[in-house]
């Protein structure tokens, strides 16, 4: 064979159209323009949205104060009421959401500060139980008892935000305990550092962590319950770790509920 006559099979390429990838070119770069205008769309309605909870959490707080302030004050000039304490009830659950939404919101645009004073975690414990006793009450519960051994413990924190991860912490263990009990313990401890810490402990015997939630549990709205708004741990955990402490859940060795519990230092 002639080697002048050999196939070559790169003799049959074509060569690339100068045109034809210019316009490949002014087409790829259009359709980048329209992906970077599409994203900033997002972004602006994204902001829009997120204002507008913003907005809408602070209107929904300005009526509930004034409700649970006037709603104690009968109850102080009629004595106790079983519907007034539904109406400062369910408005401190409302004020509660409306503060997660916020809390929410701040720790999206990384604008939560932290108001540290000085208190004794006793105190605070023993209003939010208190609270939580005459929610069952209410619910006609007799068969769910809080368990809470009270300790004078000092510390340095944000006592309001503080509080309001104890209270969506055992907000969580009522809904998910129909029937048992609920266990708060408070601990001084020795934190990684070697200086002294605070554990802070809530056990139910409830119907316990579900495994395919239990990774992701911490996360924005993410709920076990259909009518939750996810808000309420991921909220919790970010306050938490912002006092430069630790939150974790796990469901209880003998398969009855779960425990959750954090350590910030003293």
């Amino acid at each position: 064979m002639n080697p002048s006559s050999s196939f070559h099979p790169h003799d049959n390429k074509e060569p690339l159209d100068s045109t034809n990838l210019d316009d490949m070119m002014e087409n790829l770069n259009r359709s980048n323009q329209q992906l970077l205008q599409a994203i900033e769309e997002l972004k602006a309605e994204n902001l829009k949205l997120r204002l507008f909870i913003n907005i809408a959490a602070h209107e929904l707080r300005t009526p509930i104060m004034p409700i649970i302030g006037y709603s104690e004050i009968l109850q102080e000039d009629i004595g106790e009421r079983k519907e007034i304490k539904g109406i400062i009830y369910n408005a401190k659950r409302l004020d509660q959401l409306a503060g997660n939404i916020l809390e929410g919101a701040k720790v999206e645009n990384h604008a939560l500060r932290l108001d540290k004073e000085q208190f004794n975690l006793k105190d605070l414990l023993s209003d939010i139980i208190h609270d939580y006793e005459d929610q069952l009450i209410l619910k006609g519960s007799k068969d769910v008892e809080l368990y809470y051994e009270p300790k004078d413990i000092f510390l340095v924190a944000d006592k309001v935000r503080l509080g309001r991860v104890i209270s969506n912490l055992l907000h969580n263990a009522i809904k998910f305990t129909p029937h048992g009990e609920i266990t708060i313990a408070t601990t001084e401890i020795k934190h990684n550092n070697g200086g002294e810490a605070i554990h802070v402990s809530i056990k139910d015997t409830g119907s316990g962590l579900s495994p395919a939630i239990s990774p992701k549990l911490f996360s924005k709205f993410v709920s076990t319950d259909s009518g939750g708004t996810g808000l309420g741990l991921f909220v919790s955990k970010n306050i938490i770790e912002s006092h430069g402490g630790k939150i974790e859940a796990q469901n209880n060795p003998d398969g009855k509920g779960a425990l959750f519990s954090f350590i910030i230092p003293k």
